[in-house]
């Protein structure tokens, strides 16, 4: 798929990982293909001053694997997320322009999910783009001595399995930060809220919540030390928590600082971030052993 993301000026990437799942290796193939077509064709070159990017990212949780086509394109109305799935609907191509297609992949992609007794999920808005995930059976790690995935580049660490919160209101900044730690392994549930990332935990069934929570520390109708108690009294006290923010004042610093979390300021460092997550990754079974 890499030609066609070239061609059309766009960034693809791959975030592998050493799973063996149990699927049909070419049902599943075609499923994961025509996500990634559809991301490629429907992603701009450029959105404002960003680059369009899609990425095609794995995260295990418990006995599944989610693999998930995320792309910053054109978004998806909440009203027309089912009409995707029935044969001949494009949002787009109300012309009926054959250039475009006929619109037929994300049909087929359902169709197949539905044969194989896979979960298909969309998450997707105008103007911001998609994340179409299909949900498979995990059956066990592949040994590392077995395969050549790398789980760690350029002396990152690696961050598998580990479960990390994003609050954050800026759309935009919630999902870059999200793709980046994805691609070293995290687990991520993200939300613009501390009501909402507690939501998905619950549909997610992470009743022990995640080992790390990020938060913005201006959000909506809440600050990030509330937002952070909010999600610690529903799971966890003991999780560990740091905030960012643009706003260095003394106000907002005593606060922050009356709080015992630490403060990031903005822009985020990736690496800092990474280097402050694998701190407090929790230990395996194997590495403990």
């Amino acid at each position: 798929m890499q030609p066609l993301a070239r061609a059309k000026g766009l960034e693809l990437r791959l975030h592998s990982r050493p799973y063996l799942i149990r699927t049909d290796r070419h049902a599943l193939d075609r499923i994961v293909r025509n996500m990634v077509s559809n991301a490629i064709r429907y992603t701009p070159t450029e959105r404002g001053k960003k680059k369009g990017h899609v990425l095609v990212s794995c995260q295990r949780r418990g006995n599944f694997v989610r693999v998930s086509v995320w792309d910053n394109g054109i978004g998806i109305p909440e009203d027309r997320q089912q009409d995707i799935f029935r044969s001949y609907v494009q949002v787009d191509n109300p012309e009926r322009d054959r250039e475009k297609g006929f619109g037929l992949g994300l049909s087929i992609v359902q169709g197949l999910a539905n044969l194989l007794g896979h979960k298909l999920d969309v998450d997707s808005a105008p103007g911001l783009g998609s994340r179409f995930t299909v949900t498979v059976p995990f059956l066990q790690r592949i040994p590392q001595e077995v395969t050549e995935v790398q789980t760690g580049e350029n002396g990152d660490p690696d961050l598998t399995d580990m479960v990390v919160a994003i609050i954050e209101d800026n759309s935009d900044l919630r999902v870059e930060i999200s793709m980046r730690l994805i691609e070293h392994g995290c687990y991520v549930v993200m939300g613009e809220s501390s009501s909402d990332v507690i939501e998905q935990l619950r549909v997610g069934a992470l009743a022990k919540g995640p080992h790390f929570i990020l938060s913005d520390y201006r959000l909506k109708g809440e600050d990030g030390i509330a937002a952070i108690a909010a999600l610690r009294a529903a799971t966890d006290a003991s999780i560990p928590a740091i905030l960012w923010s643009g706003d260095t004042s003394s106000a907002v610093l005593k606060k922050v600082a009356a709080s015992g979390i630490k403060l990031l300021s903005k822009p985020v460092s990736e690496q800092a971030l990474l280097t402050l997550l694998a701190k407090h990754k929790p230990k395996t079974s194997t590495e403990s052993g």
